[in-house]
């Protein structure tokens, strides 16, 4: 799953109420979503994986950092 498709994952995990985002969380998974790095930093990559394991997406298809 690239960066991108991991940020509206996210999204949708959001909106449907599984892992609501804070107002921080929103905005940096926004700008992933909608402009996404090349690569992430160590502390941007650590944050994503967080965000990614409380929604509980892993299972949906590996790396994030694609």
């Amino acid at each position: 799953m690239s960066i991108s498709e991991t940020a509206w994952a996210l999204f949708d995990a959001h909106k449907s109420g599984i892992a609501p985002l804070s107002r921080k969380g929103g905005s940096f998974v926004g700008q992933l979503a909608v402009d996404p790095p090349s690569a992430l930093t160590a502390s941007q990559a650590d944050w994503l994986t967080k965000l990614v394991d409380r929604a509980g997406l892993r299972s949906m298809g590996g790396e994030t950092n694609d």
